[in-house]
C-alpha cells in the first residue's frame, strides 16, 4: 500500500488554501487544452509502440497496473532526437503516456524495465491520493519549478516536492517488482550508461557517504542524487515506516537561510515572532521606537502575546545561518531606542544565552561594534549587570 509522504500532504494543504491558484489549476478546460497540445507534440517527436507488435512491453504495463491497482489506457513512446537516457509520464484526462528516451529499452533487463514502468505509473498513483488533490498540486509544482519569476522559497518547495515524489515512485516500483535490486540497478544504469551494476555495492557506497558527512542532503531540482534515492529505497525495504524520519533528514537536512522552503519560512516567521514576544515581556522595552520596529517585522504584531515555552529547543535545532539571523533580530531591538542606553543590549545578551544563541549574538555585536573577542566579553558582563541592576529581569 502506497501513502503520500508528509511533504506531499503539507504542500497540498498549503496550495489548496491559495484559492485563486487552486481554482485555475483545477479547471478542466485548462487540463483539456494541455492534453491537446501535448498529444500534438508527442506524435511529432516520438515513435509510438504498437500494443499488437510489442506484446511483452505492454504485458509489463498490465502487470504494473495490476500491482498498483490502476485501470486506465497507457501508451508508450520512444522519443526522437535525444541521446538522454530517461523515462517520463504525462497523465491527462484519465490517459497515461510514458515516454522513453535514449537507449533505455536496450540497456535494461526485463526486471529493470518493469521497475521503470512501475515507477512511472506510480506518479499516477500519487495523483490519485488525497481525493485527487495531489494531481493538482503536482501541476502547480511543475509550473513553479519552470517559472523564472518564482521566489527562492517557492522554488525550494517545488524542489523538495519533486524529490519526495521520486522516492514515492521508487516505492511503487518496489511494490510492482517485489525487489529493491532492479530499482537501484536501473537508476544507476540510466545515470551512468553502464551495462552491469551491483545494487548492494552501490548501497554500501551510499552508506559510506553518510558515515563521512551525516548532514549530506539532496540538492537537485528534479531527481535526488542517486545515492540518496538508493539509500531511501534500502531503508524503506529494511525498516518500513520507521525509516521516514531518516529519509526526511536525507532530503531536507539541516536547512540554511538560503534554502528555506515555504513551510520552513513560515516556521522561522513564528520563531521570530516568539523572540519579539520575549523581548516585549519587559514593559520598558515597549517604546515608540521598538514598537515601530516590530511593525516592520509583523504588521499585526501584538506585544501582549505569550511566547512558546519550547522556543529554546526549536531554535537550537536550526542551522547556524538561522542562528545568525536571530542574533541580528536581537541586536536590531537592542539598539532601536538610544534613550534606553545599554540595558536592552544586556537583555539581548541574556536572551541569547537562554536561546543557545550566545556565539552568534556575540559575533554580531563584535562585528557591528568592531570589537575584539575580549572586549566583547567585557561588554557582555557590563551590560548584563546593568540590565539586572535595573531590576529588569523577570524571574
Amino acid at each position: 500500500m502506497l501513502f503520500p509522504l508528509q511533504y506531499h500532504v503539507e504542500a497540498t494543504n498549503y496550495f489548496s488554501s491559495q484559492h485563486l491558484v487552486w481554482q485555475f489549476f483545477s479547471d478542466r478546460t485548462h487540463k483539456k487544452e494541455q492534453l491537446l497540445e501535448f498529444r500534438a507534440d508527442l506524435l511529432k517527436n516520438t515513435y509510438k509502440f504498437d500494443p499488437v507488435s510489442e506484446t511483452e512491453l505492454y504485458a509489463k504495463v498490465s502487470l504494473a497496473k495490476e500491482k498498483l491497482g490502476l485501470d486506465f489506457p497507457v501508451t508508450i513512446y520512444q522519443a526522437q532526437y535525444t541521446e538522454d537516457i530517461n523515462a517520463s509520464i504525462v497523465y491527462l484526462d484519465n490517459e497515461a503516456h510514458i515516454v522513453f528516451s535514449g537507449k533505455l529499452v536496450q540497456m535494461l533487463t526485463e526486471q529493470e524495465l518493469l521497475a521503470i514502468l512501475g515507477h512511472e505509473l506510480s506518479h499516477v498513483q500519487l495523483y490519485n491520493q488525497l481525493q485527487g488533490k495531489l494531481e493538482v498540486t503536482d501541476r502547480i509544482i511543475n509550473a513553479i519549478a519552470n517559472h523564472q519569476g518564482s521566489t527562492p522559497a517557492h522554488y525550494e518547495t517545488a524542489r523538495l516536492f519533486r524529490l519526495y515524489t521520486e522516492v514515492f515512485c521508487d516505492r511503487g516500483a518496489y511494490l510492482v517488482t517485489g525487489d529493491y535490486v532492479p530499482i537501484i540497478t536501473a537508476l544507476v544504469k540510466i545515470a551512468t550508461g553502464l551495462q552491469t551494476v551491483n545494487a548492494d555495492g552501490y548501497i554500501k557506497q551510499a552508506e559510506e557517504i553518510f558515515s563521512v558527512d551525516a548532514q549530506t542532503r539532496a540538492t537537485g531540482i528534479s531527481h535526488p542524487e542517486n545515492f540518496i534515492r538508493a539509500r531511501a529505497m534500502w531503508l524503506w525495504h529494511t525498516k518500513g515506516a520507521e525509516a521516514e524520519p531518516i529519509i526526511r533528514q536525507m532530503i531536507e537536512g539541516h536547512t540554511s537561510i538560503d534554502e528555506l522552503d515555504l513551510f520552513r519560512q513560515q516556521e522561522l516567521s513564528l520563531i521570530t515572532r516568539d523572540v519579539l514576544l520575549l523581548l516585549f515581556q519587559h514593559q520598558w522595552m515597549q517604546t515608540e521606537q521598538t514598537a515601530a520596529l516590530s511593525k516592520q517585522y509583523f504588521s499585526d504584531f501584538d506585544p501582549g502575546g505569550t511566547p512558546d515555552r519550547q522556543l529554546a529547543s526549536r531554535v537550537e535545532k536550526l542551522h547556524s545561518t538561522l542562528h545568525d539571523y536571530l542574533a541580528y533580530v536581537l541586536y536590531d531591538f537592542a539598539t532601536a531606542d538610544k534613550e534606553l542606553e545599554d540595558v536592552p543590549l544586556g537583555l539581548a545578551f541574556f536572551l541569547a544565552d537562554e536561546l543557545k544563541l550566545s556565539k552568534s549574538f556575540a559575533n554580531a555585536v563584535k562585528k557591528e561594534r568592531k570589537l575584539t573577542d575580549k572586549k566583547t566579553a567585557t561588554l557582555k558582563k557590563q551590560v548584563v549587570a546593568e540590565f539586572q541592576k535595573q531590576g529588569a529581569l523577570i524571574a
